[in-house]
This record gives C-alpha cells, sequence and structure tokens, in this order.
C-alpha cells in the first residue's frame, strides 16, 4: 500500500476527470440496473392485456436507457482511459528526470535492460491498473451492492438462498492472494531478465558476429522465453482455479434461483415479473463477479509494477547537488588538497594525498600505468564521485559548495571512450546548444581536426553517424567528442587519453591548435604517450594512486625515475618503428 500512496498524486492532479469519469460509469451502471425492473413491471402488466400504448412506454423508456448507456460508456472510457494514458505520461517524465539526477554509484550497480523494463512494462502494467482496473474495481463493487439491494427487496428469503455458494469464492479469493502476488513478481522480474539480454545482444552486435555466437545467443533467448512462459503458466494455473470455482458458483446460485424462485411463482409467493427481475439482477451479477478476479490479477501486476517503479523514484544520489545560479569565476585556476577516496566495495584506496595546484591557462600532464588512479582524479573533478576526505578548489570556491550544473558546464570534459549519439554531427557537437551560428562550429572542426573528414561526409555536418557513432572511425569519435567539449569554451579542459586513437602528426596538430586557440584555457590532460604531454606546465606521475613524481619533461627525465624509463621505453619504441 505504501507503493499505491507514492502514486496518489498522479490521481489529485487529474481528480476532475477521474471524478467525471466514475460518475459516467455510475450513471451508465444505474441505467443497466433499471432494465431488469423495467422488464418485471412489463411482464406483470401483460395479464391485464395493456393497451398498445402502454407497451409504446416501456418501449420509449428503454430506448432512453440506451441513449444514456451510450453517453455513459462514452464518458468513462474517455474519461478513465485518458486518465490512466496522462498519468503514465507524468510518470514516465519524471522517471526519465529522475534517472538523469541519479549518480554514477547508482547506474554501477544496474543494468540497462533492467531500467528500461521498469519504464516501460512495468509501468504498462501501472497504466492498467489505474485505468482498467481501477474502472472495473469501482463497476464490480457498485453493481454487485445494487444488484443485491434490489434482489433483497424483490424476496430476502430467496436471496439469502441463492448467496449460499458464494462464501467459496470468498475463501478462494484470500486463499490467492499473496501467492498470486508473488508470481507475478517472478513474471516481471524474468521479463526483465529478457529485456536485459535482448539490450546486451544488440548492443555487442558486431561481437556476436565476430565470434560466431549466434546459435549460442538463440539457445540462451530461447531458454529465457522458455522461463518466461513457464512463470505465466504458474500465475494462470492460479486463475485455472479460482476463475473456474468462481463460475461454477454463479452457476449454482443461478440454479437455486431457478429452482427456488420457481417454485415461489407457483405458490404466488413473488409474481413472474418479480421472478424474471429477480434473475435478470443475478445474471448482472456474473459479469462484476468475473470481473474481481480479473482486476485481482490486474492489481497484483500493478502494485508489483509500482514497487519496481517506485524503487528508481526511492533511489537517491550519492552527490549533494547544492543547486542555485552560482558559476565559477571564468579563470580556470585548480587547487587540490589532501584528496582521497576508495571506490564502495573495494578494499584499497584509488587516490592517496594527492595535492596540486594549477594556475589559469597552465597545462597539467597526467601518465600512469593503468588503475593508478589517473582517471579516478578526473572523476573527482566533476563530481562523479565524493573524495573521502580533502577537498578541490575551482577559482577559490570548493566544488562541494558549487551546482553540479555549474561546475560541470565550466568543464570540458572528453573520456577515454567518447560516448556519440544517434544523430547528425552538428547536434553531437552542438549538444543543446542549438543557438550557435554555423561559422562557430565550423571553427571548432577546424580545431578540432575534423574538416578534412566531413568534405568527404555526404551530408557535412548534417551527416547521421548511427548509434554511438558506429559509422566513424575511432580517431574520428575522439576527434567529435574533443569538438563538443571545445564547443561549450570551458575555463577548465580535461583530455582523459583522448588521443589513443590518433596518429602522431595528428596528435601534433591537435595539440598545437589547444595551444593558439585556448592559450587561456587550463588543461590537464592524461595519457600513456608521453609525446602528447612533453610541453606540459607540470607532469605529474601516478602509482598506486599516489603522486610519485612531478615537475616538467626536462626535470623528470633528469631525475632517471618511472617517469624517465618510459620515456626511454617509448622513444626506443617509436625509432624501432622507423626503421621497420
Amino acid at each position: 500500500m505504501n507503493n499505491l500512496k507514492a502514486f496518489l498524486p498522479y490521481i489529485r492532479k487529474y481528480r476532475r476527470e477521474f471524478l467525471l469519469g466514475i460518475f459516467s460509469l455510475i450513471v451508465a451502471d444505474c441505467m443497466t440496473l433499471v432494465v431488469p425492473w423495467l422488464i418485471k413491471e412489463f411482464v406483470d402488466l401483460l395479464p391485464q392485456k395493456p393497451a398498445v400504448e402502454s407497451l409504446l412506454k416501456y418501449v420509449l423508456f428503454l430506448f432512453l436507457i440506451s441513449l444514456v448507456l451510450v453517453v455513459g460508456r462514452y464518458g468513462w472510457r474517455k474519461y478513465m482511459f485518458g486518465l490512466s494514458r496522462k498519468i503514465e505520461f507524468d510518470i514516465l517524465n519524471d522517471l526519465f528526470s529522475h534517472l538523469l539526477s541519479l549518480d554514477r554509484l547508482w547506474y554501477q550497480k544496474q543494468k540497462t535492460g533492467n531500467i528500461m523494463s521498469r519504464a516501460t512494462n512495468d509501468l504498462r502494467a501501472v497504466r492498467e491498473f489505474f485505468g482498467l482496473g481501477i474502472l472495473i474495481l469501482i463497476d464490480a463493487v457498485f453493481v454487485i451492492v445494487m444488484a443485491v439491494t434490489m434482489m433483497v427487496w424483490i424476496n430476502i428469503e430467496l436471496t439469502l438462498k441463492v448467496f449460499i455458494p458464494l462464501p467459496i469464492v470468498s475463501i478462494l479469493f484470500f486463499s490467492f492472494v499473496k501467492e498470486i502476488g508473488k508470481r507475478h513478481e517472478a513474471v516481471q522480474e524474468h521479463l526483465s531478465k529478457i529485456t536485459e539480454h535482448v539490450q546486451e545482444n544488440l548492443s555487442g552486435i558486431r561481437v556476436l558476429h565476430a565470434f560466431v555466437q549466434e546459435e549460442n545467443e538463440k539457445d540462451k533467448f530461447k531458454k529465457l522465453n522458455q522461463e518466461y512462459i513457464q512463470k505465466n503458466l504458474r500465475v494462470t494455473q492460479v486463475f485455472g482455479v479460482f476463475t473456474p470455482t468462481m463460475v461454477f458458483a454463479i452457476g449454482i446460485a443461478g440454479m437455486i434461483s431457478l429452482w427456488m424462485g420457481g417454485r415461489a411463482v407457483i405458490a404466488d409467493d413473488i409474481t413472474l415479473g418479480s421472478f424474471v427481475a429477480f434473475n435478470g439482477y443475478l445474471m448482472l451479477l456474473s459479469w462484476p463477479m468475473m470481473g474481481i478476479g480479473y482486476v485481482f490479477n490486474l492489481t497484483q501486476k500493478g502494485l508489483v509494477g509500482m514497487s519496481r517503479v517506485n524503487e528508481i523514484f526511492l533511489a537517491k544520489s550519492s552527490i549533494e547537488d547544492k543547486g542555485g545560479d552560482y558559476t565559477p569565476a571564468s579563470k580556470g585556476d585548480l587547487k587540490i588538497s589532501g584528496i582521497r577516496f576508495k571506490y564502495p566495495d573495494e578494499a584499497q584506496e584509488a587516490l592517496k594525498e594527492i595535492d596540486l595546484t594549477i594556475s589559469c591557462g597552465q597545462t597539467l600532464g597526467i601518465v600512469g600505468v593503468i588503475g593508478s588512479g589517473k582517471t579516478t582524479l578526473a572523476k573527482l573533478l566533476l563530481r562523479f564521485y565524493d573524495p573521502d576526505s580533502g577537498d578541490i578548489w575551482i577559482d577559490g570556491k570548493s566544488i562541494q559548495e558549487m551546482p553540479l550544473k555549474g561546475l560541470r558546464d565550466y568543464i570540458g570534459y572528453v573520456s577515454q571512450e567518447p560516448f556519440l549519439f544517434s544523430t547528425s554531427i552538428r547536434n553531437n557537437i552542438a549538444l543543446g546548444r542549438e543557438n550557435e551560428s554555423d561559422s562557430e562550429i565550423e571553427r571548432i572542426v577546424e580545431i578540432a581536426g575534423m574538416a578534412s573528414d566531413l568534405e568527404s561526409f555526404p551530408d557535412h555536418l548534417e551527416t547521421m553517424i548511427g548509434e554511438k557513432g558506429v559509422t566513424l572511425s575511432g580517431g574520428q569519435k575522439q576527434r567529435i567528442a574533443l569538438a563538443r567539449a571545445l564547443f561549450k569554451k570551458p575555463p577548465l579542459l580535461i583530455l582523459d587519453d583522448s588521443f589513443s586513437n590518433l596518429d602522431s602528426d595528428m596528435e601534433e596538430e591537435l595539440l598545437r591548435n589547444l595551444k593558439i586557440h585556448f592559450k587561456d584555457t587550463t588543461k590537464i590532460i592524461i595519457s600513456h604517450r608521453l609525446s602528447t604531454i612533453l610541453n606540459a606546465d607540470n607532469i605529474i606521475v601516478m602509482e598506486n594512486g599516489s603522486i610519485s613524481e612531478q615537475g616538467n619533461h626536462s626535470q623528470l627525465v633528469k631525475s632517471g625515475g618511472i617517469y624517465a624509463s618510459l620515456f626511454q621505453s617509448q622513444e626506443l619504441a617509436r625509432e624501432m618503428e622507423i626503421i621497420l
């Protein structure tokens, strides 16, 4: 029920439509309930051999009831089903906004397919509950209460006898309620697994083709689907007992009504019209009784869906955003003091006592072996994670006190594996800054070394690049990602091994362009290739999360440490390549 409470504000937002839908439903049900009574009056009138005008009066009444039924049914379909679609729309928007606010720690524990399943399959179950489920529930309760009331009004003794088999339905209902909930949850969780499997296979389709794993993955998918069918059959098995038993109970009630009611008519205890009306109301109970089983199914699916969607809503980012409109001064001064950091569930610290100062316009080079903490330091600057101790200041202001939007807009970041969206090159570079002129985009493209590549593309900047830039080479992806970072004109630029797929000539051209066009931008360049950072103002060598060496290129080569050894190895490798 707590999960249901979390979604009540969405109903309150559309309470007018909700009330209109219920009103239309009740009007339609009232018209339906009038029909058996009208037939009762008509049948009781026949022995008196009434005039044609009297009979036409009942025909007219039935026609008017039919018209009101049409309007009422149109009303509840429009307002109740329309309401559920609007609620789904609002929940989906809020869910997407919330997903964008969650941090990397949360996403590292999730699977994309599972999140997609919750946002589609589970949300659909929630929509069906708020639309069809609530509709059938209100319809069933109202019709049952009113029909039973009318049956009691006609003959209370006959009503009590007819309801003798109905407690069986109640016993079955309360016996199965928990079990059906568990089985529905198992079905929806397994559907998430199927979604995860499909998403993972489509993302890695080139790997599957390269290793000829198509048949193996088909078998896995077939097995998952068989398990899904089995789990659905377990739900069906419960309803295979519940629904037929309910129909059987209603059938027994009808048999009792015909037998006992027929004898009452013969004994003149009730009129023939009353007997017809009584059985009419009994038949009206058939759909609500069947509907209870259906709405029970929708309710269990809906509650499970609400629970799974609400788990996302309850998730909180570990990064506290101060909010506000503060934006750092556009200098680029950076100070890192006493930073220590350990990833969750990791035994060793990723960073240990990092102290650095970088002035506006300077370039810091960071080198080190894999796992030494280079990329982790970049992530802390962007507040993808917060340090366990120590702090980082930009232009004299702690980044903990800055709004995340302002901080991340201040920094241009190009990661090791750049992500490109399935849209045009222009949109990937602009990324939300749609009002910029073409000349500015083309200037940035020139700086990023992509001008000659664009000339070979059929639609120039409007060329569609496919999902994750599948139509581009690794070097082209990196240069478009660099152009995207430069386009925002950041005071601080972080390049995390961003030239790894470029040849040495292109690398030198890009570094020269950055020095000319972004001379006032503070740059942090992380690289395995020392040629990328030779001209950096300061270079640090990271080892096991600590700074083991620091200085410019000349100083570090002379010191004869790790940097000097790496430089000699890479120079030797370059000479060998030239010779070969």
